[in-house]
Order: structure tokens, then sequence, then C-alpha cells
């Protein structure tokens, strides 16, 4: 079976870990590399030898390697046109986390970097490949649910910086390396839900993003917004660090859609199980395939040279979107978005 080899650059990312596990267990890919950049590098260098692959404390030796094939960035959304402008140069593929970079004109250039080069570039947005989401989209691309009307999407999760161990996520809470906060940070996957839901491009934004929730933070921590689509499709949104240390799971995630012909409610997109204790009951997620499914898509678009499931251009799009309602907040006003 032919299979493509893939790296890891930078532990900066909570997400790294999970894509670490999903590369080793892709059946078209192995994981051969790990890179150091920026936080976290110790954790990085125990991961390569928990998976028993070469760590480089300089990012651009694994890209300089003749045996790999391409690379999921983990670092701060600050260095992601540095790491993918060097991965194209050197003609490696790019599984980039999100949110792409922290500008459109960065977006654009890491979409023209990598096109230029020839290589894949895709942005993992995990409600794509979530099992209930992909059953409406399903339903909704066949004409079996009728029009879509509506969705309603609450993403919640607990605070970065609580995430439990000795690594260091605090730049989630810079806004000079994150953007935004947690509604940037959390939101931004149902962003790309609600657009790819409604299969249409965003117009109007209207948003309340604020820090309501832990004071002092230095980035917004919650935010609202609704958006209008071209075909009249009405999205709703509220996003953020909302859970408290209390709460049965770290994540959060719902769903409400409605089409002219049916509703349907999402109120968790994994298969999970309670577990009752004697002082607490948590709610345990045992198998998330949207990972798994994300490598394995990014791997096929390389292996049948086709274009990714979700592009460059559909993460600046997302991109686009939370921008807007950030300066919707700000100015109190209705944000237009126009499509060339």
């Amino acid at each position: 079976m032919e299979r493509i080899n893939l790296g890891i650059i930078s532990y900066a990312h909570p997400h790294a870990p999970k894509y670490a596990a999903a590369i080793a267990a892709c059946p078209w890919a192995d994981l051969v590399g790990i890179a150091g950049l920026g936080v976290n590098a110790d954790l990085a260098a125990e991961e390569a030898k928990r998976y028993g692959v070469p760590y480089h404390t300089d990012y651009r030796q694994l890209l300089a390697r003749d045996d790999l094939t391409g690379v999921y960035v983990g670092t701060e959304p600050t260095r992601h046109l540095e790491v993918v402008a060097e991965a194209a140069a050197h003609g490696k593929h790019v599984l980039c986390d999100k949110p792409i970079a922290l500008t459109l004109e960065e977006a654009d250039e890491i979409i023209r970097l990598a096109r230029e080069a020839g290589v894949k570039l895709m942005v993992p947005f995990n409600p794509r490949f979530q099992l209930p989401l992909m059953k409406v989209k399903e339903a909704l691309e066949s004409g079996e649910a009728g029009e879509l009307i509506s969705v309603f999407a609450i993403k919640y999760g607990k605070l970065p910086t609580k995430i439990p161990g000795p690594t260091d996520y605090g730049w989630l809470i810079d806004p000079e390396q994150a953007g935004g906060g947690g509604f940037l940070d959390i939101g931004i996957h149902a962003v790309d839900a609600l657009r790819w839901l409604a299969g249409s491009e965003a117009v109007r934004i209207y948003a309340h993003v604020g820090n309501v929730l832990y004071e002092g933070l230095p980035v917004d921590d919650i935010g609202m917004m609704t958006v209008e689509f071209e075909n009249g499709v009405v999205g709703a949104l509220s996003a953020g660090w909302a859970n408290p240390d209390s709460y049965p799971t770290w994540l959060d995630v719902r769903f409400e859609i409605l089409t002219t012909k049916e509703a349907f409610l999402i109120d968790s997109p994994y298969h999970d199980y309670w577990c009752y204790g004697p002082d607490r009951a948590e709610r345990q997620y045992w198998w998330r395939r949207d990972v798994d499914g994300l490598v394995n898509e990014f791997a096929r678009a390389v292996l049948d040279n086709r274009e990714p499931a979700i592009s460059g251009e559909d993460a600046r799009a997302a991109l686009a979107i939370a921008l807007a309602a950030y300066k919707s907040s700000v100015s109190g006003k209705v944000i237009a978005l126009e499509h060339g």
C-alpha cells in the first residue's frame, strides 16, 4: 500500500499530541520525525522518544529530509507564515492548525506560497469529521432534509491555561500571539461548520465578544455571533472558555439545525459515556474519529493528488468571519463581507 511520511513541527498547540497519535495510526502515513519550535519543546522531545522517531531541535532539519512528504504545524499562529514558507520551499505538504493566520493578508500569503509550490494545504476543522454532523450534511446535500433554514451552535471549553500537565499554553491568552481569546480559539471550528453546512458565503455578521467570565484576562473569554449567508441561511454561535472547573467535560459542543422538513439536535458529536464517582459525575470520550478522519483526509489528498476537503481558502473564509465578529463587537455595528 502506498504511504506518505509525515512529521510534526512544534507542540505549542494543545492539539499536537492528538495529531501525533492520529498520524501514527493512519493507514496511509508514517510518523517519521518531530521538531520542537517555541514552547513545550521538552514534550516534543518526549513524544519523539515515545514514537521511536528522530527529534530535531531545528525544524528546518526536519523539512530538509528527503524522506519527508509533509508536516503537521502546531505552532502559535504568529509562526504559521514562517513555517509554511519553509515547508513550501522544500516541497512539503502542510496540515496547519487553526487559525490559518491572524490577518487576512498573512492568510493570503500562506495560500499563495502553497499554491505556487504545488503543495497541499489543509487546516483541520474538527466538526466536518464528526459523525453526526457528517450525517446532517449528507441529508442536506441529498435533499432528504429539505432546505436549510438555520444553524445554532454552542462550543464551550475550559480555560486553556488549566490544561493539566507541565505544558505551557499561556500564549493562548496573549493577544499578540493568539490574536483573540476564547471566541477565536474555540469558536473558529464552529464558524467553519456554519459556512460548511450553509454551503454559502457569509454576507453579514453581528457579534458581541468580550471578557465577562475571568476578571483581568487580557483576551476575550466568550463571544456570541449571528451570521447571514448569501443563500438566506442564518447561523448563530456562542463560543468560548465558558466551562467552569467543575464542569463534567472539558469540551461541550452542540448544534441545533432547522430545515424545511426536519429539525436536528446534536448534543454530543463524540462517542462518550458518563462515569459516576463518589463525589462527582464525569462525561468521558471513549472514541473520537474526527482527528483520525482529518489526518486520513490529508494523507489521501496527497496520495490522490487532489484538493483536501478543507482548503486554505476555506480557512481564510472562516478567519474573515471571525475577524468580522471582533470588528462588529468593537463597533457595535453589522459588518458586511464582500466576495470577489
